[in-house]
């Protein structure tokens, strides 16, 4: 059955709310899987802040190109689904990879941005930190680098400081002493 040009422009605008402010997503195959299997899928994504949908792919490309994100056509054929996550795609790249009591489900790869991760890079995708824990290390490295600077400038001043006193107190010491 033909997909209509309205139900498409349905679909268009779907996945481009779904992907307003996604960080990431992750590319499976489902060929085979049936609708219980699927939900299972959805919950785990949901878990990690995510959602799972089954897409078309042209439209998807489509979508991906109009938000900035890289199309990777290889991962987009066939049965294509996306978990698509708005803040954590390592969270739920190691929650997708988890799921091993759907065996029908196949992921294909990841894309962040412009982006893409192929099948065999998602368990090193899942390791990485999250945005918040990459922000407090950067913030911890730059207090840290701050902390030395200023520490680093007030020795300089220390020492004046400590060569000042040292003649100061060498000169009256010559002014105490009998002519």
């Amino acid at each position: 059955m033909a997909t209509t040009k309205q139900k498409k422009s349905e679909m268009y605008s779907s996945y481009l709310e779904t992907l307003d402010g996604a960080q990431g997503m992750i590319v499976t195959e489902y060929r085979g899987m049936r609708m219980k299997a699927i939900n299972a899928v959805r919950a785990a994504a949901r878990q990690a802040g995510g959602s799972y949908n089954v897409v078309k792919s042209t439209i998807f490309q489509i979508a991906l190109r109009e938000k900035g994100f890289a199309v990777p056509e290889d991962l987009l054929k066939g049965p294509v689904a996306v978990a698509v996550t708005p803040a954590d795609l390592p969270k739920l790249t190691k929650v997708m990879l988890g799921i091993k009591d759907v065996p029908e489900l196949i992921l294909k790869g990841a894309i962040m941005g412009e982006s893409v991760f192929m099948a065999e890079q998602l368990e090193a995708l899942s390791t990485l930190p999250t945005l918040d824990e990459a922000r407090a290390s950067l913030l911890g490295t730059l207090n840290s680098a701050a902390s030395q600077l200023v520490g680093l400038l007030a020795q300089p001043a220390q020492g004046l400081a400590g060569t000042l006193k040292a003649y100061t107190d060498k000169q009256q010491e010559g002014e105490g002493a009998p002519a």
